[in-house]
């Protein structure tokens, strides 16, 4: 593998259109990273020179495959790229998967068939912006700005050939009686075959039918507030049956004021109805960024953009209770609970699968949350894109896409480009606590017992393989591994030997699951133990 010491330098000069004044992530912008691209499959394990290192991007549960550096991406295009900004996914017909990663200048795609190799596919052009977002419809995908240039359509039908792979089918700009061509964010729902332009300027909802997808054409639209994301669906039982529901981040003045939740019947697009006039309001509110819901519907799970720098608090999603849509006996929408992440970092962009959480929170890279306690959800895996710190700052993981076939995970990355992951581990982890503590001292003589307790993630079918709960201590004279007992439920017991009264002496607790995958505390095992002292005999 050729290694090379990225330096990060400007590629381009700063310049975008604002998606509000004094927009914070023009405030904390950074150049991009320069570096090499890395692909496991050529390169082999990450483990060499300054940037890499193993080291350098913290995870737990998730293993990197690929991984195209913005610098790369803008060499491949052909165009100054500043930043790069949101990402989705395309699995054509024949099953080839591909990611789709918002640049400042354009659109790139990418196959991520084999994670392990990913290889840079094509291209389209398009208006400088910081933001700029993507989704997909039959073979078609739609990227809108908040540079302008209304919408891209981009014809995928050839993606799995030899050239001309995407190719810009159309752009409209028709937008009824908001007058601009920006738009902050697309939502699609390919059940009802409708395309939702988000935002751009001060912009509500412009609405578009897909009949024929490669000329979206304007059917409606709604204006009474702004609306920075959305997600739209059917509703097939309960109350609103029949009923297509968009459920909006949307406030006054850009979603600055009065920031909170919308509630939209938009069956009718000539005549759309607020479910729920008075909103959904949660606690130190700063800004209703980005939403999913639960798969089965019950709650949303929203992403605030300004409350951890605002209010100086930890990661935090708030969990809305949307089962009023379900079930009549709800009669209106509701903040459930909030649940926190480790961190400092802003949440950004969020989706579900099954029930899993997967957030892509800046400076703290992808967070995964196990939902199966649905408004607690614990976080059981990470890949950490930023490795310098967890502020709570307007750099590193912007988005990400979990729903390919093969259960690749992309994250896209505002200075470092393109993540391909695999996260299969994310749901097959054990985690090995101390439930006394772990000694600072032991006894000598052999007699000071370690307690670890190992449990399963709540998420997964891994178990324990019988046998492996192991106790590695070193004395002095190397590692010694000692089978942990059983001694009633998840915690197990040993005991570390004798030692020389006054010799530090290191320990670390090691388990396997099933599938045969090594799991310690300390994280790093042996190369960061922990090292009680041996007292001097008085």
């Amino acid at each position: 593998m050729k290694l090379l010491i990225a330096v990060a330098v400007c590629l381009c000069t700063f310049s975008t259109v604002l998606a509000h004044p004094d927009d914070p992530k023009v405030r904390d912008h950074q150049p991009p990273f320069v570096g090499p691209s890395y692909r496991q499959d050529v390169d082999g394990p990450m483990d060499g020179g300054e940037m890499r290192g193993p080291g350098l991007f913290a995870s737990k549960g998730v293993e990197l495959k690929s991984w195209i550096t913005l610098s790369d991406l803008a060499t491949l295009t052909g165009q100054a790229q500043d930043n790069g900004n949101d990402c989705w996914g395309y699995t054509s017909p024949s099953g080839r998967e591909y990611a789709i990663m918002g640049l400042f200048s354009g659109t790139a795609f990418v196959e991520v068939t084999t994670p392990g190799n990913a290889q840079y596919v094509g291209y389209i052009d398009g208006p400088n912006s910081l933001w700029r977002d993507i989704k997909t419809y039959q073979n078609y995908a739609y990227a809108v700005t908040e540079g302008g240039g209304g919408i891209q359509v981009i014809s995928l039908a050839n993606i799995d050939g030899a050239t001309n792979r995407v190719v810009l089918a159309n752009t409209v700009t028709t937008d009824g009686t908001l007058p601009t061509t920006a738009s902050h964010n697309v939502i699609i729902n390919e059940q009802s075959g409708f395309l939702y332009r988000c935002g751009g300027g001060n912009n509500g909802l412009r609405i578009y039918s897909l009949a024929n997808p490669a000329t979206p054409v304007f059917v409606g639209q709604w204006s009474d507030r702004y609306v920075h994301d959305c997600q739209v669906v059917n509703y097939t039982t309960g109350p609103f049956a029949g009923r297509e529901i968009a459920i909006c981040c949307s406030g006054f003045n850009g979603g600055q004021s009065q920031t909170g939740l919308d509630f939209l019947d938009v069956t009718d697009k000539q005549n759309i109805i607020n479910l729920y006039p008075a909103r959904v309001f949660w606690p130190n509110a700063g800004y209703s960024h980005q939403l999913w819901l639960s798969p089965d519907r019950n709650y949303a799970y929203v992403n605030d953009e300004l409350d951890e720098g605002n209010f100086g608090i930890n990661t935090r999603t708030i969990v809305v209770d949307t089962r009023f849509l379900l079930d009549n006996s709800f009669t209106a929408p509701s903040v459930a609970s909030t649940f926190d992440a480790p961190s400092s970092a802003i949440g950004h962009n969020l989706y579900t699968l099954n029930n899993l959480v997967f957030e892509a929170n800046y400076r703290s890279g992808l967070r995964i949350f196990c939902a199966e306690n649905q408004t607690s959800p614990d976080e059981v895996a990470f890949f950490d894109t930023y490795p310098d710190d967890d502020a709570a700052s307007f750099n590193g993981a912007w988005s990400n896409y979990p729903y390919f076939p093969s259960g690749t995970v992309i994250v896209s990355d505002l200075e470092r480009g393109l993540f391909v992951l695999d996260v299969s581990k994310a749901t097959h982890t054990l985690q090995i606590a101390y439930p006394l503590g772990h000694p600072q001292f032991i006894d000598p003589d052999g007699t000071t017992a370690i307690r670890a307790s190992v449990q399963t993630s709540q998420c997964g079918t891994t178990s324990i393989l019988p046998g492996s709960v192991t106790l590695y201590y070193d004395v002095g004279g190397g590692y010694v591994g000692v089978p942990m007992v059983n001694v009633g439920g998840s915690d197990y017991e040993a005991y570390i030997g004798a030692s020389v009264c006054g010799t530090p002496v290191a320990f670390f607790v090691s388990a396997q699951n099933n599938e045969g995958d090594t799991f310690t505390n300390p994280a790093e095992g042996a190369a960061n133990a922990f090292d009680p002292l041996a007292p001097t005999a008085t």
